[in-house]
């Protein structure tokens, strides 16, 4: 019953249960936080939007499918901020993560705000309706910790169904 209920119990029978239970939780580090406390727009979107992230950076083929939505930009600055959008939606990374691979990460948070506000954005995810696409990572935000304990035997019996001590006993007293 505690498997599947225990959230559903009273009081007196969730403490009997835990009563069964010998666990230390050791917290062994801070809980991780966003930079700045503050939620990923880019990620915004996509869940606002209710689309799942391409899986990969943009392939040649692709990119001729979206060039014409976007402005001309300075040698590949303008594809390299659409695969730095692209990997900061899949990966939920900040910006500065991403800089050493993509370059200028503001410039691409310029294009993301830019591109997002005036529809550019929804635009070019609808022209990539072919791009194989993953969720939205769903980010670990517990600290670091180190369960110990143990566990009551009659909290995983089923009931009904014997326990191995009653098994035993049945079967030596024969």
């Amino acid at each position: 019953m505690a498997q599947h209920q225990l959230a559903n119990m009273g009081l007196a029978e969730q403490g009997e249960i835990l009563g069964l239970l010998d666990v230390n939780v050791t917290i062994e580090g801070p809980v991780p936080l966003r930079r700045g406390g503050t939620r990923c727009t880019v990620q915004e979107w996509y869940r606002s939007a209710r689309l799942d992230v391409p899986a990969a950076d943009l392939s040649d083929e692709q990119w001729e499918l979206v060039r014409h939505l976007l402005p001309k930009g300075y040698r590949d600055r303008v594809r390299r901020s659409v695969d730095a959008i692209f990997a900061k939606a899949r990966r939920g990374l900040s910006w500065p993560h991403l800089r050493e691979e993509y370059g200028s990460t503001s410039t691409a948070s310029k294009y993301f705000t830019e591109w997002a506000t005036e529809g550019t954005w929804a635009k070019l995810n609808a022209v990539l309706t072919t791009a194989e696409r993953v969720p939205l990572p769903v980010l670990d935000l517990t600290p670091p910790m180190r369960i110990e304990g143990r566990v009551d035997p009659r909290v995983i019996l089923i009931p009904g169904e014997r326990s191995r001590t009653e098994w035993s006993r049945s079967v030596r007293s024969r």
